[in-house]
């Protein structure tokens, strides 16, 4: 029976065969992400050994990379029995193109691409099953231990394409009125970005259309909060201004400045009214004590 091999590249690298995970040493694992990412026609050699080994002078780079090669090689050998690097003339290096590998990070942007070409509000339930399928791949960043420049790049790629879906999934299901759901992937992208007020936004929104003015007004106290203690700053005039809009019923976009002062204006009639019930409130306990 031929081997076919799985890579997981989102969260810890870890290489699985037919019967099971393939035991590799970290920096072995580490090495196989590394060729997974490498261009097709494979890596030189002096450019892997450079961006492996950065903290070492060129000659010992060479030899440790050297090392980690022999290493891979015979670790998998040993467990599968197939040679997974392909070594060329021009002194390039890949994974070889006759073992039969399956890539998570490949799985993950087949079904995401297809449901980001339309808008969110146009979102299918086909698509957003394609797209809950995709987050639940997501198992962590991008070779979570490397924090090396070379995974950089494809990490904030894969991580934007990940957080895109989560966002479109808060929209889909909040339309739907499937609160839980909004939580849940909310929940996942607010884990990555807190301070995201769009993603705060959208959850107030679907909160809304779900009809949980609680959880509405949780979730821009939620906001509220997180911008003060990280950037000592209020949420921004769009923000407050849907959360007036939410409070009174209305959960229609208002874009215009016009639209937009009113609410902010609403807003602060209500803040007005409520520091009128607290100095009330005090100034009764004030002269109960």
């Amino acid at each position: 029976m031929t081997e076919r091999l799985e890579l997981i590249l989102l969260g810890m690298p870890r290489l699985i065969g037919t019967t099971g995970p393939i035991p590799l040493s970290p920096g072995t694992s580490l090495l196989c992400a590394y060729l997974a990412l490498a261009p097709e026609d494979g890596q030189r050699r002096q450019v892997a050994a450079a961006q492996l080994f950065a903290d070492c002078p060129e000659p010992v780079a060479r030899r440790r990379l050297s090392t980690a090669l022999w290493r891979l090689r015979t670790e998998v050998r040993t467990a599968t029995g197939v040679d997974l690097v392909k070594c060329t003339r021009d002194d390039r290096m890949r994974l070889s193109p006759t073992v039969e590998m399956a890539l998570d990070t490949q799985d993950f942007e087949g079904l995401v691409a297809p449901a980001l070409e339309a808008p969110p509000d146009a979102l299918t339930a086909d698509l957003a099953s394609r797209l809950e399928r995709a987050v639940s791949l997501h198992g962590g960043q991008l070779i979570e231990p490397c924090v090396d420049e070379w995974v950089l790049a494809e990490r904030t790629r894969i991580e934007t394409m990940y957080l895109t879906a989560l966002d479109y999934l808060v929209v889909h299901h909040g339309k739907q009125g499937a609160h839980l759901k909004v939580r849940r992937f909310g929940e996942l992208a607010l884990a990555m970005e807190p301070l995201r007020e769009d993603v705060h936004r959208h959850l107030m929104t679907a909160y809304a259309a779900a009809g949980r003015d609680d959880l509405v007004e949780r979730q821009f106290e939620r906001c509220r909060q997180v911008l003060l203690d990280e950037l000592g700053t209020d949420p921004l005039p769009e923000t407050i201004g849907l959360y007036a809009r939410l409070r009174h019923g209305d959960s229609a976009l208002s874009p215009s400045l016009s639209a937009l002062r009113t609410d902010l204006e609403r807003a602060r009639r209500e803040v007005d009214r409520l520091a009128i019930v607290v100095d009330r409130a005090l100034q009764h306990l004030r002269q109960m004590g």
